[in-house]
């Protein structure tokens, strides 16, 4: 079974054999569901005054119980995280559900560490009672961070290190748990983008400080500490290849870790496998060895739990051919000429054109520099570039949809608190190293005629039904839209399909559906209609609560139009609880 799971998720990292390729495009990713949510207090705990977010919360479909979850709060890269089919999969695959906070509790949980972490807990007890897992409560986690959230996951490990599996750190500072030894994966950014205006460019990306970071901790002190840098990846940009790997980590880490009780299992510092990655940069060969092996500054190498791991980081550092030149891709004004950076070290906002729909973006362009631009310390410094390769616009959070080199603007249940960031990548060649650029994203805000929104009650349903027709009009004759708020449901052009709910939800469930309008510009411009929320419940047919629906055809897959959702009574089924 194991293998299969590395074979699954070789296709996400693009490796064959040893080697990764870097692909230009994959699957997007824009609202995946959630079928419980709830808002809460978060009391000041971050040491601000009191205010509202959301909790949303994923339970894989054919999941009998909950046997841990991935906890998040919403920095930039968690909304790429938590959606993703390669995560979504994984955690399918080991009945793991997903926690995404938006806003976030506390970005840090530094201020009143256990009063966030407490308030975490009970979040969790009420999304357990309202979606029939209630063992949601108490399972083990693994905590999640982008940035500076990292330093929540590393406080929350810290606090309750009996109930972490593992930490995941992305695209943050190396903060190893000052107590405990429960195993981590770190990541920063080859080439991180803020304030590289300032940074020398003879030497930039030629040193990985964290790669430093992680052997200095753990010839200290050895501890289970895995560490993997994308070549020419930077702060922002969550690939197909870095997110499958960190899809198999989670997935290893499950196995290794998560006893059939629910107990941890501890690692022994005789277990599993490092690499050889040489400081400052981790240059071929990638020499990999069983810890128990291990010899001298070896043994301080970052650690692996097991050898497809192992491989999969090896792959994902593209063998550790390290030593290619610089080159910058870029965001470009209409014209062509280069976007300005600005003293933070990114393009904001990005500059694009829109038509006259008010949604789809017909034009954004991009450039490879030919110099250094004139903010930066040594600008003028001459570049090369490599001379073929495509450059691709992809997504990090946010409205911004691509799809098949389209893009358009697509509010989803982020809105308004998730910041909008896009990237532009180029693969590199043979002499030049792969380049991503991050950029803000600014939707349009129209002055122009006002306009409401009619978004007609909707009633409740039977668990069963396969889609409804979603209505909903503006009165400037303009297109209403629509998302998904939470509910085992996705929107299909303008029909709500319904998705197999988890096993043993607990009925009713709430369904929410966002009708919007963003409006437009031009010569008749109309201005941005408030949005308005419907929600309804899903309700057993016999109006007993404990009804299901079939679970998905596959592990982590999406019910489509086509796809019938089946009631099945629990209470009549042998052995269900009541």
């Amino acid at each position: 079974m194991r293998q299969t799971v590395f074979l699954l998720l070789a296709a996400w990292l693009g490796m064959t054999g040893a080697q990764a390729g870097l692909p230009l495009s994959g699957p997007e990713c824009g609202n995946g569901e959630f079928q419980f949510s709830a808002e809460f207090d978060n009391r000041g705990v971050d040491g601000g005054p009191a205010r509202r977010f959301t909790a949303y919360l994923w339970i894989p479909p054919s999941a009998k119980k909950v046997r841990g979850i991935l906890v998040t709060q919403q920095n930039v890269g968690e909304q790429r995280f938590v959606e993703h089919p390669a995560i979504r999969a994984i955690c399918a695959r080991n009945e793991f559900a997903i926690l995404w906070c938006l806003p976030a509790i506390d970005l840090r949980f530094e201020h009143d560490r256990e009063g966030a972490v407490r308030l975490l807990e009970e979040v969790l007890r009420e999304l357990g009672k309202m979606s029939g897992y209630p063992e949601v409560a108490t399972v083990p986690w693994i905590p999640f961070g982008h940035s500076t959230t990292t330093t929540f996951a590393r406080n929350l490990a810290e606090a309750r290190p009996e109930r972490t599996i593992a930490i995941i750190s992305a695209k943050g500072g190396i903060m190893l748990p000052v107590t405990g030894s429960f195993p981590g994966v770190y990541s920063g950014g080859q080439y991180p983008e803020w304030r590289q205006p300032t940074h020398d460019w003879t030497t930039h990306g030629r040193s990985l400080p964290g790669l430093k970071k992680i052997r200095d901790e753990l010839n200290a002190r050895w501890r289970p500490v895995s560490y993997v840098e994308e070549f020419g990846g930077g702060h922002f940009d969550y690939t197909e290849r870095y997110l499958g790997f960190l899809a198999l980590y989670i997935d290893r880490m499950v196995a290794h870790r998560l006893n059939a009780d629910g107990t941890l299992r501890a690692i022994g510092n005789h277990e599993g496998w490092v690499v050889d990655m040489p400081s400052p940069l981790p240059t071929a060969p990638l020499r990999i060895e069983p810890l128990e092996e291990a010899t001298g500054a070896l043994r301080a190498a970052p650690w692996f739990v097991d050898l497809d791991l192992a491989q999969a980081a090896v792959a994902l550092m593209d063998d550790g051919r390290w030593d290619r030149r610089n080159q910058i891709v870029a965001f470009a004004n209409l014209d062509g000429t280069p976007a300005a950076f600005s003293n933070s070290g990114i393009v904001d906002p990005v500059p694009c054109e829109i038509a006259a729909d008010g949604v789809t973006i017909t034009r954004i362009e991009t450039t490879l520099l030919d110099r250094l631009p004139d903010n930066f310390t040594q600008a003028g410094m001459a570049l090369t570039h490599a001379t073929g390769g495509t450059r691709t616009i992809e997504r990090i959070s946010g409205v911004f949809m691509a799809e098949d080199g389209r893009y358009r603007i697509e509010l989803n249940r982020g809105y308004p608190h998730t910041p909008n960031f896009i990237a532009v990548r180029h693969p590199g060649d043979a002499q030049h190293r792969p380049s991503v650029q991050p950029g803000r994203f600014v939707p349009p805000v129209h002055d122009g005629r006002e306009q409401r929104i009619r978004f007609d009650p909707i009633t409740d349903h039977v668990v069963g039904v396969k889609s409804l027709a979603l209505r909903a009009t503006s009165n400037s004759g303009l297109k209403v839209r629509f998302f998904v708020r939470s509910g085992p449901a996705k929107v299909v052009g303008d029909k709500l399909v319904f998705l197999p709910l988890p096993t043993r939800a607990k009925l009713p469930v709430t369904v929410s559906i966002v009708a919007w309008q963003i409006g437009r510009g031009g010569e008749d411009p109309v201005a941005a209609a408030p949005m308005v929320e419907q929600s309804f419940q899903l309700r057993a047919q016999s109006g007993e609560g404990g009804a299901q629906a079939v679970p998905a055809k596959a592990a982590g897959g999406l019910a489509t139009e086509s796809d019938v959702v089946q009631p099945v009574d629990t209470l009549r089924q042998p052995g269900a609880a009541r």
